[in-house]
């Protein structure tokens, strides 16, 4: 497409207030198309004073924002699985979100909180077991509160990890991204487990840990029984270790279920992300 010029991107603009749908329509295309060229005049009409102008404005950017993370999200999607980086994953997952969120604000959070209980572990010479488990649920579910929102479950916030951390507040799988993270930096042998209906974790192939129920430990049975009573029946992959890209596939699925009616325009987005992760895994 040839480069537009002030002038017509200001036209263009202008038009996508008018009372015409389909006007609007033609004219957001068009900026979508020329996003290099009217980027900075679209930041500009975000104060317009024609409301329509300003919503339709709005949604050009976030669409324009959403392509460009697209991007970066197919570069992430075709590293190997095995080298699938979770922390990498969650962050731009939130980025979807919350496009300016500071990753070294973040990322020094989780340091500290890691740092913190490895003072513990060394103090109390916890090394492993379920003294240790015990003692990080401890840590995690009541010194720092983290806990599941029982009384806003579907709010998208549960599923970006800067809301989790600055909150307290997440869904199973949003709490176990959490708790992994900062696990992995003390090098306590926790994995994700992916039950249907239920994400939990495991500590060392032995204990299960349920992060939405303040670290509730379980034992196999248990697991079991949970599937049995919930009509999922039992096969023994429902309690094998969910693999990285797939813990970030079922992020996202719950984002998108939110989203599909609400923000229909956003949920489309996220499936390509999902999509760029399944069929990067077909490729691998």
């Amino acid at each position: 497409m040839k480069s537009l010029t002030e002038r017509e991107i200001r036209a263009l603009i202008h038009l996508l207030g008018d009372d015409d749908i389909k006007t609007a329509q033609v004219a957001r295309k068009t900026l979508i198309e020329a996003r290099h060229d009217a980027e900075p005049f679209l930041e500009e009409a975000r104060n317009s004073p024609d409301p329509h102008v300003r919503t339709r404005v709005y949604s050009i950017l976030e669409r324009i924002r959403l392509d460009e993370l697209g991007q970066r999200f197919q570069r992430f999607c075709e590293t190997p699985s095995a080298w699938i980086d979770l922390e990498e994953g969650v962050f731009l997952i939130a980025e979807s979100g919350y496009p300016s969120l500071n990753r070294t604000h973040y990322r020094d959070m989780l340091d500290d909180m890691a740092r913190e209980f490895r003072h513990r572990m060394d103090h109390q010479g916890l090394t492993k077991g379920r003294e240790l488990i015990e003692a990080f649920n401890q840590y995690f579910f009541e010194d720092l509160g983290f806990a599941g929102n029982r009384d806003n479950y579907y709010d998208p916030d549960n599923s970006y990890i800067n809301q989790v951390l600055d909150r307290r507040l997440g869904i199973p799988i949003s709490l176990s991204a959490v708790y992994l993270l900062i696990a992995r930096r003390l090098r306590i042998p926790v994995v994700g487990i992916g039950m249907p209906g239920h994400f939990l974790l495991q500590y060392n192939d032995s204990l299960f840990i349920d992060p939405f129920h303040k670290g509730r430990l379980l034992n196999r049975g248990e697991c079991v029984q949970f599937l049995m009573n919930n009509g999922f029946g039992f096969h023994p992959a429902y309690l094998s270790p969910t693999p990285t890209r797939f813990m970030l596939v079922r992020m996202l699925t719950n984002l998108i279920q939110i989203y599909t009616n609400q923000d229909p325009e956003r949920a489309d987005s996220l499936t390509a992300f999902r999509d760029m992760l399944t069929q990067s895994y077909v490729k691998v």
